[in-house]
């Protein structure tokens, strides 16, 4: 992989990730794939899918690291050199009708006591198309760890069938449509609205910046068992990742 210093080519697809594990399979599908000095995010590649100019960025967990994300792509677009912004990742299901492997595309993005933003209808369209089902996606500040906690983050939202959580796309969504910018974000689900991870992740991922290391590693310590949970969903998200990348790649 090179260091490309080149101006960026007009109209491309910033694809945004939190995580590089949900990043891997796209970025295998990126060819002439180069790093990018002045991209969404640090950790940033340029290059084609087909013939399409794209653009992928490891932006990091949670409100703050999105936000700066998108606020990087209004610079882009300032240039003539963002066509359109897709986030994917994983999410987890609020609603009892997502299953683990369900991929959600967000027709509309809220969070509790906050003003919903619709997305792009034409970029929910084509992912729906591909096998997305269109819903509402939640942001929460942390992680929601508990049955009863998802329960009643589904209930102060609407309720509404196909409904997930992360911690990102809310604050992405506000930026980009403040600037004109199409944006879609599709989600795989991890994990369902009756499972529960351990208690101690919810206080660690609270400040919405990501996941400090020392509540991690003191809650592997005390209890090694509720690491379990996360492995699965680490295993999940590589699987989910292949497709992910089918789905993201389509909407450039």
């Amino acid at each position: 992989m090179t260091t490309a210093d080149s101006r960026p080519p007009a109209g491309e697809t910033i694809y945004l990730a939190a995580m590089r594990s949900e990043a891997s399979a796209l970025l295998r599908r990126v060819e002439g794939a180069s790093r990018v000095g002045d991209g969404a995010a640090a950790a940033a590649v340029r290059g084609r899918i087909g013939d399409r100019p794209v653009q992928v960025a490891v932006c990091g967990v949670g409100e703050r690291a999105a936000r700066r994300a998108a606020e990087r792509c209004v610079r882009l677009a300032s240039r003539s050199a963002c066509g359109r912004v897709v986030w994917f990742g994983i999410a987890g299901a609020l609603s009892p009708d997502l299953e683990v492997g369900d991929l959600v595309v967000g027709r509309t993005v809220v969070a509790p006591d906050q003003p919903s933003v619709d997305l792009d209808e034409a970029l929910v369209e084509a992912a729906a198309a591909r096998g997305c089902r269109p819903g509402v996606l939640v942001t929460a500040s942390g992680l929601v760890v508990t049955a009863s906690s998802r329960e009643a983050l589904w209930r102060s939202t609407g309720s509404q069938p196909r409904t997930a959580v992360d911690m990102e796309t809310l604050a992405a969504a506000r930026v980009l449509q403040r600037a004109g910018i199409a944006f879609a974000a599709v989600r795989a689900i991890s994990d369902t609205a009756a499972d529960r991870l351990p208690s101690w992740l919810e206080r660690a991922s609270a400040s919405g910046g990501g996941f400090p290391l020392s509540p991690v590693v003191r809650g592997a310590l005390t209890r090694p068992s509720a690491l379990v949970p996360l492995v699965k969903i680490r295993l999940r998200t590589a699987r989910l990742g292949v497709r992910l990348a089918e789905v993201a790649a389509s909407l450039a």
